[in-house]
């Protein structure tokens, strides 16, 4: 439940989100994490501390202006998460649990299938100034593609590994700046919510997203060491840092979801089957098409 205290609070931290004033974005992010925690409301508290946590702790003068308590964030998620396990980091203990299962390449094989369901997304996100490196995903996403099934030509592997490695370094340097908290970059959606890049880092969501494409990388082009796949990336499409911010419904009962979480362990058997390149392609030809919010 919503109380007036809480209102006001989302209405300032929105006036400082428009006015780019990150200090008080952050006050706010901290004031409604604490106010959600106290009213019991443990998915709400988590997001909102995890947006402070991440803010502040990603900007030193930030970080400066804030008391040793106040950085106690990680320590109430840590809390709330135990008692509360959010639904997100529920389906990623099961998406790891059912890698024990696979070889590598059809753990990467995954990792991919939910890659290629943000490409439509991404290239949304690519029209906002600063943000046209994600516009190349689709490209990225086929090279992999022929990479995992060994069809990128000789001559061409040069040019394509440097492709990739400038997409990886020019969308963590997005990641990593203050853009994922720059609340007037906007993505509208048709009879919902607008999304924000912030939405983005649920689950430690562009920490994986980086990860996933390090691991692909390596499979093609060098070798890759079992230990580093993060295989928590392949539940990462579910997005629910959009749902938590945009509503009080519970995360698990949004349309959208339900048809993300069945397409996830969907994939799983698909992966399990030893797809052809054929096939393989097909899928995620038709999950580029795929808009997850």
């Amino acid at each position: 439940m919503i109380t007036k205290n809480t209102e006001e609070l989302l209405d300032a931290l929105k006036a400082a989100q428009e006015k780019q004033d990150y200090e008080s974005v952050a006050k706010y992010y901290l004031q409604i994490g604490k106010d959600y925690k106290k009213k019991g409301m443990a998915a709400k508290a988590v997001y909102y501390l995890n947006r402070f946590d991440n803010l502040v702790g990603g900007d030193d003068s930030l970080y400066d202006k804030f008391s040793k308590k106040d950085h106690q964030a990680s320590e109430w998620i840590e809390e709330l998460e135990e008692e509360n396990m959010p639904y997100e980091k529920t389906i990623q203990e099961q998406v790891v649990e059912k890698a024990e299962d696979l070889n590598t390449l059809q753990k990467l094989q995954w990792l991919l299938l939910t890659m290629s369901r943000f490409c439509r997304l991404f290239s949304q996100i690519a029209v906002l100034p600063e943000f046209e490196v994600f516009g190349e995903l689709d490209k990225i996403v086929s090279h992999f593609v022929s990479g995992l099934y060994g069809e990128i030509d000789e001559d061409a592997k040069e040019d394509i590994e440097e492709e990739i490695l400038d997409f990886d370094d020019r969308t963590d340097d997005v990641f990593d700046s203050i853009l994922m908290s720059d609340y007037t970059k906007k993505v509208e959606l048709p009879n919902q919510e607008s999304f924000v890049p912030a939405d983005l880092e649920g689950g430690e969501g562009t920490f994986l997203f980086g990860a996933a494409v390090h691991v692909l990388k390596c499979f093609i082009f060098d070798e890759v060491e079992e230990d580093e796949i993060e295989m928590e990336y392949a539940a990462c499409g579910l997005l629910t840092d959009y749902y938590y911010r945009t509503s009080d419904t519970d995360v698990k009962d949004k349309p959208k979801i339900k048809e993300e979480a069945e397409r996830i362990f969907s994939d799983y058997e698909f992966v399990k089957g030893e797809p052809d390149a054929e096939s393989f392609r097909k899928r995620v030809e038709e999950y580029k098409k795929i808009m997850l919010v």
